[in-house]
């Protein structure tokens, strides 16, 4: 049994982890802004966010085996200098020619995205080595908690740096703030990133011998996951059902929101940055809801029709009435309903699906969900969206979004007396494909 986990390692790894998670939150606000108040922006960022999605498929799978494979903390090292080189470097660039050139800007939203998509995966299997199993739940909740936080105060500072001090008569005139250049809101942000490796460096740590490494292509992990799938036709329409709210969110904030906020309200940064800071304080809620109890009661199909039907009405609400009071009430009524569905649809499948096919399965799901976002966001790169003075449709993608998700919904509550509540113990094989045979010359 490992001992009790040292405090120097807390105060470290949550250091180091504030910091990483505010260089993410900056970046991910300041890119899409900068773009959506160009003439092209809108077509340039929705593509931009489509192609990188659709590519950071491919690496995400193939990041799950870095991280079993290679020692966490150099992961982590490795992660933090590289986006700190890129951010300082691109940084100086434009500085020296006076604006930002936009492949360097998409390279940033690149780096940020591939850095994203292995931190947390990373940072959970990190917490495995340092601590005693006693304590995963503790501190991984704390992690939770403390990323969301961080969240909201980045994003809140973030619209600041962005667009200027508000034009609100009770903000004191003493902390007037002249909005950023971008290449000197990525400045700051290679800063953090140097703070957070020298942080990271600071974290006591010892790899552990791991045992065999699950190196199967991505084409067999999401055949197989079908494969199993295809037999199981109830769960299969459950997993894509209950993953529609996350798609929805990820083309808010990443493509919709900044569009809605720039050209349907009219408004500056930090109305943006209030309605991503505030969604992470709905989804700090859903957490502290206590919707363990919902799974106890073998309950989590109906809470999860709830809150999608909460997201649906929300998407209305947001398209038919023009007031940022709305969307902000929208962002925390969406963080809940994301974050409340997440807990109950991977608590469900966890349960239901055998340990030995989780892997690919979720694989088989997570190609599904960057398809609908990668389709999606290429959409709103149409004329119809993106064109100059175009910007006021997007209330139809909010109309949209809507319709997606109550189909869902339908569908759930269509089926919810045929969702299985026990798991199989079905032992057959899954298929395997044949490794590829070289041609002799």
């Amino acid at each position: 049994m490992r001992k009790i986990p040292h405090l120097q390692t807390l105060i470290f790894l949550f250091a180091a982890n504030i910091v990483s998670g505010f260089s993410q939150g900056v970046t991910m606000l300041a890119i899409p802004w900068y773009l959506v108040q160009s003439p092209d922006g809108k077509f340039q960022n929705a593509m931009m966010v489509s192609i990188v999605t659709l590519a950071s498929l491919f690496w995400g799978i193939y990041a799950g085996t870095l991280i079993d494979k290679y020692n966490r903390k150099r992961i982590f090292q490795t992660l933090t200098g590289v986006d700190a080189g890129i951010l300082l470097t691109v940084a100086s660039v434009g500085m020296y020619m006076g604006y930002m050139p936009l492949p360097l800007v998409v390279l940033v939203f690149t780096a940020t995205i591939f850095t994203y998509n292995v931190h947390y995966p990373n940072l959970y299997a990190f917490v495995q080595e340092l601590f005693d199993k006693s304590y995963y739940a503790k501190v991984n909740s704390a992690l939770e908690i403390q990323g969301q936080t961080t969240n909201f105060i980045g994003m809140m500072l973030a619209g600041l740096l962005l667009g200027g001090t508000p034009e609100w008569s009770w903000w004191p005139e003493a902390w007037t703030i002249t909005p950023w250049k971008l290449q000197e809101i990525f400045l700051l942000d290679g800063l953090t990133y140097v703070l957070g490796f020298i942080l990271i460096s600071l974290i006591p740590y010892s790899a552990k011998t791991r045992g065999k490494i699950d190196k199967g292509s991505m084409v067999q992990r999401i055949v197989q996951g079908f494969h199993y799938l295809g037999k199981r036709r109830e769960i299969l329409i459950f997993g894509i059902a209950s993953y529609v709210v996350f798609f929805s969110l990820l083309i808010m904030v990443q493509v919709a929101a900044p569009v809605y906020v720039n050209d349907y309200l009219k408004e500056k940064a930090i109305v943006l940055s209030s309605f991503k800071g505030i969604y992470a304080l709905g989804a700090v809620t859903a957490g502290l809801l206590g919707l363990a109890a919902f799974i106890r009661k073998d309950r989590p199909v109906q809470l999860i029709i709830f809150l999608e039907i909460m997201a649906v009405a929300t998407y209305l609400l947001l398209a038919g009435m023009q007031s940022v009071a709305i969307l902000l009430v929208g962002a925390y009524i969406l963080g809940i309903s994301n974050a409340g569905v997440r807990i109950l649809r991977i608590t469900y499948l966890v349960r239901i699906i055998p340990n030995r096919v989780i892997g690919r399965v979720n694989s088989f799901f997570n190609v599904i969900n960057v398809l609908m976002r990668v389709s999606f966001s290429a959409l709103l790169a149409i004329p119809f969206f993106s064109q100059s003075g175009n910007g006021g449709n997007i209330i139809y993608a909010m109309y949209m979004m809507a319709g997606i998700i109550a189909i869902a919904a339908i569908l759930l509550y269509i089926m919810r007396d045929r969702f299985p509540q026990e798991p199989e113990e079905d032992e057959t094989p899954l298929p395997e494909i044949p490794p590829k045979v070289p041609v002799k010359a």
